[in-house]
């Protein structure tokens, strides 16, 4: 079995600390699913498609604006971080 990342780890953790939604807890919920995201992606499905088919799904409960910041800030703008 994998074992689950930092950022993983912090994930389930904001999760369970949750009382219900939150903007912690959808960045939590969309850091679970960021690398299936990533690959839809790349594999050429819209940023609309994926959400929908991931609300549908029940995996995530916000909304497409927030959900396309996600993206924007945590995949497409993604840059490497360089410590000074």
């Amino acid at each position: 079995m994998e074992e689950m990342s930092l950022s993983q780890r912090i994930a389930a953790h904001v999760l369970a600390q949750s009382d219900g939604p939150s903007s912690a807890a959808n960045r939590a919920t969309f850091l679970g699913v960021q690398s299936e995201i990533e690959r839809a992606i790349e594999e050429g499905w819209s940023v609309l498609a994926i959400h929908r088919s991931l609300q549908d799904e029940g995996v995530i409960s916000f909304g497409y604006q927030a959900f396309r910041r996600y993206v924007k800030s945590l995949i497409t703008d993604k840059k490497p971080y360089v410590s000074r």
